[in-house]
C-alpha cells in the first residue's frame, strides 16, 4: 500500500455562508466519508485547519508564509492521509470526498516512503 494526502481548498467564506442545518448535513457527509476510508482504505489521519493562520518573515522582510492560503488566497480547509494500492485508486477515493459537492477543490498527493 502507498500513502496519499488529500488536500481540500476553497473560498475563505464558503463555510461561513452555510446555515446551521446545512453545516450539520455536510459534516455528517464528511464523517461518513472518513468512516468509509477507515473501513476499507487505511485512513491514517486528517484534520480541518484553523483559519487563524500565521506569518513567517525572513531577516530581509520577505514573507515566507501568509497563513494557510495558496497564492490565489484560497483557504486550505483540511487534509486527510490514507493508504491506497496506487494513484488511480487514490483518485477514485478522492472523487468521493464531500468537499467536491459544495465548491471546494480536492488535490491528491503521493507521499514519499521513508
Amino acid at each position: 500500500m502507498n500513502q496519499y494526502m488529500l488536500v481540500m481548498t476553497g473560498a475563505a467564506k464558503a463555510w461561513q455562508a452555510l446555515g446551521p442545518e446545512e453545516n450539520q448535513r455536510l459534516m455528517e457527509q464528511y464523517y461518513a466519508f472518513v468512516d468509509m476510508m477507515r473501513k476499507g482504505h487505511g485512513f491514517v489521519g486528517g484534520s480541518a485547519l484553523d483559519q487563524a493562520g500565521y506569518g513567517l518573515q525572513t531577516a530581509s522582510k520577505k514573507v515566507v508564509v501568509d497563513g494557510p492560503f495558496s497564492e490565489t488566497k484560497e483557504v486550505l480547509n483540511g487534509y486527510m492521509i490514507f493508504n491506497a494500492p496506487d494513484f488511480e485508486a487514490a483518485i477514485a477515493i478522492a472523487k468521493q470526498c464531500p468537499a467536491l459537492g459544495h465548491g471546494e477543490k480536492v488535490q491528491v498527493f503521493a507521499l514519499k516512503e521513508h
